[in-house]
């Protein structure tokens, strides 16, 4: 049996989107056995919470997957409406109240899990371990110290991972072909030194739809896989194929622009990937080979 999980990003509208796709995550979940949830990022649009008691986080998390027992995790992390209204002069970070919300999620045994703006969290089940970090990728938002400490970090908990699969977790995209594109050159050069030290896939949210890329890096293929579809639609209509195809190192292999999620399925030697659409049912399949990650 292989690590079951899914992945879902953009989620936290509150409005009829996010409890139409929580529906069926739910029923998915249930019906793959799922072990936890992997969040992306935009936990909470449009612009965070003021507190650790703020309402929002009944009407844009626990009511959308109150069907999902409390023991499936979700794994979150920051994206850049989770921070405030950044773009207001009297801007204060909102983040650290999603952390102080693990805190009590953890007491009263709840699914809501995020216990530092980044961290690492691993998963093992016959014969497949799986380590994931999870990083704050708001990085114009970010002093430079906090930059370095999490680089530092993050980097040392990648050099000293054994697992089958590395894989990076963060809300902004890196290749896209959608509205906000690839990711800016500062951005670009911060994941790459994550992305250098081994890690098999990048999973992001940001742009609201989802995609498959791949990329060679150092002698290896890192496979990007995009889910921000959790919660609002993709509105935009902003289509660039030249982000990737103009990049010798870089392939597009899917997107589509509807709501969804999407489901794991992990073993020592593959992934297999759903893309699960808001009619419930699965739109793209797609299976990462770890024997060819390496060129």
């Amino acid at each position: 049996m292989p690590v079951v999980f899914c992945v879902i990003g953009d989620m936290g509208s509150g409005n009829k989107d996010q409890y139409k796709i929580g529906k069926i995550l739910g029923n998915s979940i249930k019906k793959n056995n799922a072990e936890f949830v992997l969040g992306l990022g935009d936990n909470i649009y449009d612009a965070g919470v003021s507190s650790v008691n703020d309402k929002q986080f009944i009407m844009k998390f626990e009511k959308p997957y109150e069907m999902i027992p409390d023991k499936i995790k979700f794994y979150m992390l920051i994206g850049n409406h989770d921070y405030g209204r950044y773009w207001d002069r009297f801007f204060k970070p909102r983040w650290q109240y999603q952390i102080g919300y693990s805190i009590l999620s953890e007491k009263k045994g709840g699914k809501w899990v995020m216990p530092n703006n980044y961290y690492m969290f691993s998963k093992a089940k016959n014969g497949c371990h799986i380590d994931f970090f999870c990083i704050d990728t708001n990085i114009d938002m970010m002093d430079k110290k906090i930059k370095q400490e999490q680089s530092r970090a993050i980097s040392k908990m990648i050099k000293s991972s054994n697992a089958d699969w590395k894989i990076l977790c963060g809300h902004h995209t890196y290749r896209s072909i959608a509205g906000h594109g690839n990711a800016s050159p500062e951005l670009e050069r911060y994941l790459n030194n994550f992305l250098k030290l081994g890690i098999d896939i990048y999973c992001n949210g940001h742009d609201h739809n989802s995609q498959v890329v791949t990329r060679k890096l150092n002698g290896k293929i890192i496979t990007i896989l995009q889910s921000g579809t959790g919660g609002k639609r993709y509105h935009d209509h902003t289509i660039n194929l030249d982000n990737v195809l103009l990049a010798k190192d870089t392939e597009l292999i899917y997107h589509d622009e509807k709501l969804g999620f999407m489901n794991l399925f992990a073993y020592p030697s593959k992934i297999n990937v759903e893309f699960i659409g808001e009619n419930g049912r699965e739109k793209y399949s797609y299976t990462i080979l770890k024997n060819i990650n390496k060129l």
